[in-house]
């Protein structure tokens, strides 16, 4: 009846309550979203802030070893870590260093931070450059996960794990010894035995004195890299090959070490020749990695070892006349290269009179214009022939043949 009271229905009831849980469930969900992405957020800040003090440690390390302050570049490393640091420290000043760029990823943790880390190193050279193969994980790149101590601005690194230390040049976890000279850097394994790198250094000032007249790079290379490698570091570079005597390490295109077997049989530390020829390669490839054309870049590092000096007295003389002997030379001087150990003295021979012919028909100035284009370039020598040489490459060849042919005569 009109004005009479309605009783709401139970299932009316019900469905209030319900309203009114959501509604209190929807407040206490949106507060925890809201104090979660608050939380988040402030567990970014104090990540980034971690990351930026853990940089900057970084950074003051690398401004004291540039400038030689070693109190400065163990001012924010725990006690338990100085052996490893003051190591690395003196090596990297033995080896002239010219650059340090770090870089931190993956920073996490709190009051104790992990943070993985990497750093490019410069020996003897300008300072390093940042390009995108800046960290790519070569010979001079340190890659290591660390543990940092973070207190207000000031960081300290308590733990230090190389992720790799590869390579025929151990300065990562080695101690070494050093001999510098005017153009040259000789380094060696503190325990060595034989030839001290102050013994080596003489004979490479000469061999750098004249590979520096082939440089192809301007500014020439900085002080020249020679390592002397023991047998456990050459057994681990040079693994069975028992030929060889040495060989350049390009750990990235701005440095290069001349690595030498300095124990193995017949090593010499007066073999001006065997420093010519590596700080040859040095001088002719630096700036580049990974070239091919073999008979020009052994070819040349050959010439330079043996520059001023008669074909006659060539050491490999009779290599040659076995490999036209073998092969049935006809005359051809871009040799494709043979892997066989058995091969290599003959290749490396004729590779060698390829050189000096082109530079005592066409003159030094074209024959280094040419190999800067067929091997720095790339191009091929038909190519780089006509340009460098003004000539064509057949005739090239042409007028090699009989020349080689008469250095080749008994």
């Amino acid at each position: 009846m009109i004005g009479e009271a309605t009783t709401a229905q139970p299932s009316t009831r019900r469905a209030d309550r319900w309203v009114a849980v959501f509604g209190v469930l929807t407040l206490l969900c949106g507060g925890l979203f809201v104090l979660s992405l608050t939380y988040t957020r402030a567990a970014a800040a104090r990540s980034h802030s971690a990351e930026r003090t853990i940089r900057a440690a970084l950074d003051r390390q690398g401004a004291a070893l540039l400038r030689g302050d070693r109190t400065g570049w163990l001012s924010n490393v725990d006690e338990s870590l100085y052996r490893e640091w003051a190591r690395l420290y003196a090596n990297l000043r033995g080896l002239q260093v010219s650059g340090w760029l770090p870089r931190t990823r993956g920073v996490e943790g709190g009051p104790e931070w992990d943070a993985e880390v990497q750093i490019r190193v410069c020996f003897a050279a300008p300072a390093c450059a940042r390009t995108p193969e800046t960290y790519v994980p070569l010979g001079d790149v340190i890659s290591a996960r660390t543990r940092w101590t973070v207190t207000g601005d000031r960081a300290v690194l308590t733990a230090f794990e190389q992720s790799t230390t590869d390579g025929p040049v151990p300065w990562k976890n080695t101690t070494l010894k050093f001999a510098t000279g005017r153009r040259v850097v000789v380094a060696a394994p503190e325990n060595l035995p034989g030839a001290t790198p102050a013994q080596w250094l003489p004979a490479a000032e000469r061999a750098a004195k004249v590979a520096d007249r082939y440089a192809l790079t301007e500014p020439k290379p900085g002080r020249y890299l020679v390592f002397l490698a023991g047998q456990r570091e050459w057994d681990t570079a040079a693994g069975t090959d028992r030929e060889a005597a040495a060989f350049v390490d390009r750990t990235s295109e701005s440095t290069a070490f001349a690595v030498v077997d300095a124990t193995g049989l017949g090593a010499d530390f007066a073999d001006e020749s065997l420093l010519r020829h590596e700080l040859g390669h040095i001088a002719t490839l630096l700036g580049t990695l990974d070239n091919g054309d073999e008979w020009a870049v052994e070819g040349m590092a050959e010439y330079i070892a043996y520059a001023g000096r008669p074909v006659k007295s060539y050491e490999l003389i009779l290599d040659a006349r076995w490999h036209v002997e073998h092969t049935g030379w006809g005359g051809r001087l871009d040799l494709e290269w043979s892997a066989d150990p058995a091969e290599r003295f003959g290749f490396y021979a004729m590779g060698f009179l390829a050189m000096r012919c082109i530079a005592e028909t066409y003159g030094e100035p074209r024959l280094l214009n040419f190999f800067a284009q067929v091997v720095r370039r790339g191009e091929s020598p038909a190519e780089a022939s006509r340009s460098a040489l003004n000539t064509p490459w057949d005739a090239v060849e042409s007028a090699c043949r009989p020349r080689i042919a008469g250095w080749l005569k008994p």
